[in-house]
């Protein structure tokens, strides 16, 4: 009888430790995953558990863990490869866009019918438009993209901003503007991204453009330092007053009567690529007068 008592006393200790580390297992691995879940680690399932099937278990959720984090990272490299491709299609399809609206501008001054002239405007208004969603979806590509890193060259600031006005010509002489343009008596260099540059002076442009009542001011300077200021000036419709701390938000677009034509994410743009290139933009408002001015800094 005495040999019956000691025997389920051993096997009652024992079935007592093998639930206690059974229950302690089991808390490990559901603070494990907690963990996980939560995003407050990335490390795979600790196996060194006390119970195979416990064992087991883990290993099949690091399997199934180890698959979701690689379709996870695959989804991501398609999404980010999806952006570039959106942002690279969208600036090809700009230049050859550009010039069919400056030729359609062009052929509207030459002796057309009242039924010519009707069809014009109209390919024109469309071509605006087209323009309009190619510029949304590179904005947005560009703003949801974490990938995005500048390839920095030399640059001749100063022809790179006279082409630049040259190519967008249409554009000013559409608004009835007569830009006034100040540049420095020598050329300008900088180490810089000019594709990035580009689209800081093509959303500054059309941001002045599409909101001056008149002509505007462009000006180029280079610091002592060796700091380049790039300014862009233009007056605002009389009784408007943007909130130059809110004008570099996303989707801001100052009142009702600024959203034609706008999606409020060429100045978000602007900054995004200004900090991407080692520089800053900010914007002031003296009088009636809105300046744009976008800093940048030689490399140390």
């Amino acid at each position: 009888m005495g040999l019956y008592i000691v025997f389920f006393g051993i096997l009652f200790v024992f079935i007592c430790t093998k639930y206690y580390l059974l229950k302690k297992g089991i808390r490990h691995l559901s603070k494990q995953l907690t963990l996980l879940a939560d995003g407050e680690t990335e490390k795979m399932l600790e196996l060194s558990l006390t119970d195979r099937d416990l064992e087991r278990l883990a290993g099949q959720i690091n399997r199934h863990y180890a698959r979701q984090r690689s379709l996870t990272a695959g989804a991501l490299r398609h999404e980010e490869q999806l952006r570039e491709s959106i942002a690279g299609i969208s600036h090809d399809l700009r230049t050859p866009l550009t010039v069919i609206m400056g030729h359609l501008q062009l052929l509207e001054r030459t002796f057309l019918s009242e039924e010519q002239l009707r069809r014009t405007d109209t390919a024109l208004r469309k071509a605006r438009r087209m323009n309009e969603l190619i510029e949304a979806f590179y904005e947005l590509s560009v703003l949801n993209s974490e990938q995005l890193q500048p390839h920095k060259e030399s640059v001749n600031l100063s022809n790179l901003l006279i082409d630049f006005l040259t190519e967008n010509a249409f554009l000013l002489e559409a608004g009835g503007i007569h830009p006034d343009i100040l540049l420095p008596e020598k050329s300008v260099f900088l180490r810089t991204d000019p594709g990035m540059l580009e689209r800081i002076l093509q959303n500054l442009l059309t941001n002045a453009v599409r909101y001056s009542p008149g002509d505007i001011r462009i000006s180029l300077s280079e610091n002592p330092e060796g700091s380049i200021m790039l300014r862009m000036e233009n007056p605002v419709e009389a009784g408007a007053r943007p909130d130059v701390e809110r004008m570099f938000d996303r989707f801001y677009t100052g009142d009702a009567a600024r959203t034609q034509g706008s999606t409020g994410l060429g100045l978000a743009v602007v900054k995004l690529l200004a900090e991407k290139l080692g520089g800053e933009v900010t914007a002031t408002l003296t009088g009636n007068w809105l300046a744009v001015t976008l800093n940048l800094y030689a490399d140390l």
